[in-house]
């Protein structure tokens, strides 16, 4: 599923950081003075299974938390634990107070020697990281790897976060909010036919085509929001998408969002050539999601997402 994180590179390079860039979604200036607490009591120590399956125990509440995963970031500043961050990557851009957090390096290539020297109580990682994780931990560290590949898995990541950073009831309140919105979607769309959910393909990149297959945090949007990805037969995440292919699916629905330096509009897409046969755009049914970041990383803005998308794919149940 906003990242500004996205740098452009042409040909195959740039199928490569967008597959970088999509990883992020399913991982999803303190002080170090005491923390305080977010809610729930203390709860520590608390051993947890991580989702490299480490048991990891976090011995006290931390009051200095270091995040290399964007979409951790964006739950800790989410549960009121911003004071709390000494440490982020340079692709930590949301809010916008992550900005002035001291960098720790890239997502791909933390830099070991910036996380130990930030003093951490815990870590917050992806499981990509796994390689890192084991210089983190040679080094003392306290680490949590997470990943969160859908809808479900990111509000039990979020839960999980608020327990080890005893913030519990934030995340409650975090997670009841996020659910109450995800449930009204799936009202809205819980009576449709197979028939009546339209076939949408999600376009993340233009050249060479990207989108996201039956493994991508972006199918399980489309799914949730009633449509059917044309790519979801795809058993891969992020992956090339032949122009052919779209023309042989002739997808009900388009819906368009690029990083980087991509200035598509919708009228260029509208009249990309040989796609003016498409059903799509013989009736008019584009759409565009500014920010990537909320259909692509796993944090608490993905239900503004799936709301996007199910406004583009059921105009009509979601006038307000």
């Amino acid at each position: 599923m906003n990242r500004k994180e996205s740098r452009v590179f042409a040909g195959k390079t740039v199928v490569v950081y967008i597959l970088l860039l999509f990883s992020l979604a399913l991982l999803s200036q303190g002080c170090g003075q005491a923390a305080p607490d977010a809610g729930g009591g203390s709860g520590f120590p608390l051993t947890i299974k991580d989702d490299l399956d480490r048991q990891v125990t976090v011995s006290r509440e931390p009051g200095r938390i270091v995040s290399l995963v964007p979409a951790q970031t964006e739950i800790l500043f989410a549960l009121g634990l911003g004071d709390r961050v000494v440490g982020v990557t340079e692709f930590c851009d949301y809010p916008a107070e992550a900005l002035t957090r001291p960098k720790v390096g890239g997502f791909a290539t933390p830099n070991a020697e910036l996380v130990v020297a930030a003093q951490p109580d815990l870590v917050l990682a992806g499981v990509i990281q796994k390689d890192f994780i084991r210089q983190f931990e040679e080094a003392g560290l306290t680490v949590v790897a997470l990943e969160s590949p859908d809808l479900v898995s990111t509000l039990e990541k979020i839960r999980l976060v608020g327990r080890l950073t005893g913030a519990v009831e934030a995340a409650e309140s975090l997670t009841g909010s996020m659910q109450h919105r995800i449930d009204q979607v799936a009202a809205r769309v819980a009576n449709l036919s197979e028939a009546e959910k339209p076939t949408v393909f999600f376009e993340v990149w233009p050249d060479p085509l990207t989108t996201g297959g039956a493994k991508s945090y972006l199918n399980s949007l489309i799914v949730a929001a009633g449509g059917r990805n044309i790519a979801g037969d795809v058993n891969q995440d992020w992956f090339t998408y032949s122009p052919e292919m779209v023309l042989a699916r002739n997808p009900q629905v388009i819906i368009f969002s690029h990083h980087g330096e991509s200035t598509q509009t919708v009228e260029q897409l509208k009249t990309r050539k040989g796609w003016e046969d498409v059903a799509a755009i013989k009736q008019d049914r584009i759409g565009y999601i500014e920010d990537q970041n909320l259909v692509v990383r796993a944090g608490p803005r993905v239900v503004e997402g799936l709301e996007q998308i199910a406004g583009y794919l059921h105009p009509g149940l979601f006038v307000e």
